[in-house]
Formats: C-alpha cells, structure tokens, sequence
C-alpha cells in the first residue's frame, strides 16, 4: 500500500496540464495503485476521486469512484472505482446543474460549480484498452472535476457566486435537515 502525499494549493503543479500518456506499463500501473490508496485513506471530505497532479505527477490519470447503494446494505452505499487514463469527454448533455463542491487540495473551501448532468467519457483502462464511460449526476460531477485537474484547472476556477469554508458548508447542511 502506498498513500502519497496530497498536493495543495498553490502548489505550481495544480495549475499545468498534465502530460498525455504514451503507454500503459509498469510506472502507470504503480501510479494507478498509489492514487486507489491515497483516495482510500482521504478523509474531510471523503474523497469520490483524485488525479495524478494531485499527487505530483503530471500525467493524463486518475482515478473517479462511482457511488451506488448496495442492495446488501439496507440503506448504506458502495462505490466502484474508475482509473481513467487520457480521458476525454467526448458528449455531454444540455442540462446542466449547479451544486456543492470541494477538492482534497483545496481544503476548507466550497462553492457551487455548474456541470453537465450526463457525459460520455473515452478513455484508457488500467490495462491499456480503450473504454467508453457514460456518467451521470454526481458521478458525471466528479468526472468533469477530475479531468479539470488534468487540464491545471481548479473547481475554484469556476464556482459560481462565492466560496464557503467547511464550517459554514456544515451549517448549511444542518439547516436544511431541519
């Protein structure tokens, strides 16, 4: 098991594009492993994914867990999780949707992104074949923010109205459970 260190901001390697890569051997199949087990062990906020730049590594992967309930678990979910190799988004639907967001190198920090509702993702698996994704609703979320970080992009960059600190996320969310 190897937990890398996450990166923060203003960490310089936030803000470049990664490089795409050119196979699929041994360094990327560690590099895959070691984003599974730093995504495992992330915590405030639990993380749904991570990319490789938010370890350090300028290459074109991450990994993104898709989140469903488990029908053995009455009411508890699970999750199944995606390593992406240069993904693309190659469509995307007209509806849009606005929502809460976070990123594990941007900690106490939240503001509301517009993203696509539904998307279809190209992309390489851990194993070099070429796989078509198509994502919707917090996962196609969480795809859309992973491939940002590829591109040195930051939720930041696109929140919509202000940003709030996890404090004041926390209080948000205890109001409307009321």
């Amino acid at each position: 098991m190897a937990i890398r260190q996450i990166v923060t901001i203003p960490d310089p390697v936030l803000r470049n594009k990664a490089q795409k890569v050119s196979k699929v051997g041994e360094e990327e199949k560690k590099l895959a492993r070691d984003l599974l087990d730093t995504l495992e062990v992330a915590k405030d906020p639990e993380g749904a994914g991570i990319a490789a730049t938010q370890i350090g590594v300028s290459k074109k992967m991450c990994v993104v867990r898709n989140f469903f309930p488990d029908p053995a678990k009455n009411g508890e979910y699970t999750h199944e999780d995606y390593v992406l190799i240069n993904p693309k988004i190659v469509s995307t639907s007209k509806e849009t949707e606005i929502d809460y967001e976070g990123c594990l190198s941007v900690p106490n920090v939240y503001g509301k992104v517009e993203r696509y509702k539904k998307i279809k993702v190209d992309a390489l698996d851990i194993s070099g074949e070429r796989i078509k994704i198509k994502a919707q609703d917090f996962f196609a979320r969480t795809v859309q923010h992973e491939i940002d970080h590829l591109e040195g992009v930051l939720f930041t960059d696109r929140v919509v109205g202000g940003v709030i600190t996890e404090q004041e996320m926390d209080a948000l969310f205890s109001q409307e459970g009321q």
